[in-house]
């Protein structure tokens, strides 16, 4: 069974700026809670934690009349938002971002039954965005159409900025109280406005014909230690955790290493690990077993059939090669 709860105080709970607080919805039938603490990061900023736990399906249904920039990073859980503002539906998954330039917020929330999410969201008045945002976003005719429009509009990225994720969650899980707390609640909040805007302006405006982003000095300097620290081989990274070691996105990752290296970097990691799992199997000290986990396969058959591929051998054959040396 589903049902349908309309969040009629949340409007007044998120246009009145002069203080923090927190709200609890109390949702009928038992169905769950509905929790969200707002601080007030300045006159201009404003950020909510948000809470849920459901026990049932549920569909929540909100709207206000902030206007600005919207930031939310989903942190747990998944559910279905509809923008009715646009008629467009998004499957938010754990540590999606989406960011949002709206004038009216309209919206339906579909949880599934036993449920549990939390959520960061920033709102940026429209004063702080002319002043750092606005002006240095190229055409803007239709995002101020829908604008007056109420119609809202999401800048879509074509990959994730981890670095905002980690920024979110030290963010709701702030350890400090009291003054300590602002300090620290300000500077993470500042930076993640300042990697969100950066990442959509760079986006949006510094595209080349292919519609890939430019590489600056700065990255290339990222993407040949990306590139050391894959050859090394002492570790062998995910792309995400090679993303956050040197601090670089994972699209400008990607077609960074097609530009400068005339490869990828999954191509690179594959390369390494079977030519050092070659070595290793040449020197007879390890069996085909310790050589799979060394390079960072779980099971030794994904190890053979990618060295089958690569060597066109397989791991046995080298091995018993070696016994006639």
């Amino acid at each position: 069974m589903s049902y349908k709860v309309n969040l009629e105080n949340f409007d007044e709970f998120m246009l009145e700026s002069n203080s923090s607080e927190t709200i609890n919805f109390k949702l009928p039938k038992n169905l769950g809670s509905f929790v969200s603490k707002k601080e007030i990061v300045s006159k201009d900023i404003l950020m909510f934690k948000t809470e849920t736990s459901f026990n049932e399906r549920l569909t929540l249904s909100s709207r206000s009349f902030v206007s600005g920039l919207s930031i939310v990073v989903n942190l747990g859980g998944k559910f279905n938002y509809l923008d009715k503002s646009n008629n467009k539906t998004l499957n938010i998954k754990e540590n999606r971002i989406i960011t949002k330039y709206i004038n009216e917020y309209d919206s339906v929330l579909d949880f599934d039954k036993n449920s549990k999410n939390n959520s960061l969201c920033l709102i940026l008045r429209d004063e702080f965005l002319e002043k750092y945002f606005l002006n240095k976003i190229e055409n803007t005719d239709e995002l101020f159409k829908n604008y007056r429009n109420n119609v809202s509009t999401t800048f879509e990225k074509q990959f994730q900025n981890y670095k905002i994720v980690s920024l979110a969650k030290e963010l709701y899980n702030s350890p400090f109280e009291g003054e300590l707390n602002n300090l620290y609640i300000q500077s993470k909040v500042f930076e993640l406005i300042y990697e969100e805007l950066n990442s959509i302006v760079n986006e949006h405006n510094n595209l080349c014909d292919c519609g890939c982003s430019k590489i600056n000095y700065e990255d290339k300097l990222a993407l040949y230690k990306a590139k050391e620290l894959i050859e090394k081989a002492d570790e062998f990274y995910s792309l995400e955790q090679l993303c956050k070691k040197v601090a670089i996105n994972e699209f400008k990752l990607k077609f960074g290493f097609k530009e400068l290296f005339d490869t990828t970097p999954g191509a690179l990691v594959l390369k390494t690990r079977m030519e050092k799992a070659k070595v290793l199997l040449s020197t007879g000290e390890y069996n085909i077993s310790e050589v799979s986990k060394i390079i960072g396969y779980k099971y030794q058959q994904s190890f053979s059939t990618a060295f089958f591929k690569y060597f066109g051998v397989l791991p046995k054959d080298l091995v018993k090669r070696r016994k006639y040396y």
